[in-house]
């Protein structure tokens, strides 16, 4: 026993004096770093990973539970969370703490309508129409309503298949109308959206002032329609993304694709960007939502595959930098398995929203740091939406904002979120609906509270 002693003593300190044998002792870790994850959810567990000095490296693959009323919104330099940091362009020179930060999850509550947007009021309606587009624009009927904030004071709002004053309300639908238009363009300058949201003028051409003109003529007229799915401002310049969908039988569906127009002067006049950037039929970013943070040198772009929602389409994320919006080659697509981004392989986007996501909306919130997502749930029919602090994830659980089989939002789809709403110090969101009876738009108020912490 005292020769088994002695030896462990000696062996104890050989090691301290730096002398273990060569063949039992541990490898050279001086091009070696650790990097200490610390989840910071009530808990002492922790994660460790270890990098060669000198090097980035990818996101880490654990992600700490979320606590209760928050979600995870990425690993942070210091303890109060102040310092994010940066996997893609931070080299780890020593061994290095990394403390998980959290975002305050919200809830919405559905307000009612506020007014009616677009067409003839109907008999028992009590909201407002301020716009009375049938009687000013020959605009009896439409839907969608994306709305997008503009350097010049004003808000652009674009329709989808747009039908002219003869337009009446049927089974669902536009039925026989005429003029049809497969999108119009209003623009709005009010800012009191508690009355409704009211336009300043439509984009029309000199020699009829009265109709609201398409931003897109049809090419194929009884086939095929342009519709908006998201439009935003990058660097002055007006962007619409849009899908060319079949509406007739006899058109192979793998035509179908998604691209882009632009324009420089506000709206006023637009040109056809496919010739530098498109989506074929089967893209997840047939329809999109774009997003910009303040601060953020990247526009985000939520996207779904085209239809609404009948797919059951989960959504996936992509982004670019301003100047590269006509640049698919630069596009980066969020990789959940491989936790980074990928730049210029589409294929390579996994799911960031599961279930069924249709026509959506996103916008980043000032007043509570996290973006918001608005989309159609086909099966749940409804309108529902997620919150998150980050656009790759993780998201919020799914809620509903208001259902279908409710008889004021009956055949409910489409919503937009108003961009005044997500400025810094409202507690409210403003948002567009479509309603395929009546086949027009209204628009929506939804009170935002923070998550209970339970």
């Amino acid at each position: 026993m005292k020769n088994i002693i002695s030896m462990m003593i000696a062996l104890g300190l050989m090691l301290m004096a730096g002398c273990a044998p060569a063949e039992d002792g541990p490898q050279d870790q001086t091009d070696k770093a650790t990097v200490t994850l610390l989840p910071q959810d009530g808990t002492s567990l922790f994660r460790s990973e270890t990098v060669n000095r000198g090097e980035t490296m990818g996101e880490p693959s654990y992600i700490p539970n979320n606590r209760k009323g928050y979600t995870f919104a990425g690993w942070c330099k210091d303890e109060e969370c102040t310092q994010p940091f940066d996997f893609t362009t931070t080299a780890i020179e020593e061994d290095i703490t990394l403390y998980a930060s959290y975002s305050r999850d919200i809830i919405l509550t559905d307000k009612g309508k506020v007014s009616r947007v677009t067409g003839a009021s109907l008999s028992g309606e009590s909201f407002p129409n301020p716009n009375n587009t049938h009687i000013q624009w020959n605009l009896g009927g439409t839907d969608l309503g994306i709305i997008w904030e503009m350097s010049n004071g004003e808000y652009g709002i674009l329709f989808g298949d747009s039908y002219g004053s003869d337009f009446r309300p049927v089974g669902g639908g536009p039925g026989p109308a005429s003029d049809w238009r497969s999108n119009v363009l209003a623009f709005s300058d009010n800012t009191d959206l508690e009355n409704g949201l009211k336009f300043k003028s439509m984009l029309v051409s000199k020699s009829k002032p009265d109709r609201a003109l398409p931003v897109i003529e049809r090419e194929n007229y009884f086939a095929f329609t342009y519709i908006p799915t998201a439009a935003i401002e990058l660097n002055g310049k007006q962007y619409m993304h849009y899908m060319y969908w079949e509406v007739g039988t006899t058109i192979r569906a793998d035509q179908n694709y998604s691209s882009l127009y632009c324009s420089e002067d506000y709206g006023q006049t637009w040109s056809s960007c496919r010739g530098k950037i498109s989506f074929d039929t089967d893209s997840y970013f047939a329809m999109v939502g774009y997003a910009k943070k303040p601060g953020d040198e990247y526009c985000y772009m939520l996207g779904a595959q085209s239809g609404r929602g009948y797919r059951k389409s989960t959504a996936k994320v992509a982004r670019f930098k301003y100047d590269d919006i006509l640049d698919k080659s630069k596009y980066e697509f969020w990789n959940g398995g491989k936790r980074q981004w990928i730049r210029g392989k589409e294929s390579q986007a996994t799911t960031v929203l599961d279930g069924t996501v249709g026509e959506l909306s996103v916008m980043y919130l000032e007043e509570y740091d996290r973006f918001l997502t608005l989309y159609f749930d086909s099966e749940k029919y409804a309108i529902c939406y997620r919150s998150a602090a980050r656009m790759q994830g993780p998201w919020s659980e799914e809620r509903i904002l208001c259902k279908g089989h409710d008889s004021r939002y009956a055949q409910l789809y489409g919503s937009y979120i108003h961009p005044l709403s997500a400025k810094k110090g409202s507690e409210k969101i403003f948002w567009t609906i479509s309603q395929w009876q009546p086949y027009n738009v209204f628009f929506m108020e939804a009170d935002v509270n923070y998550a209970p912490e339970y």
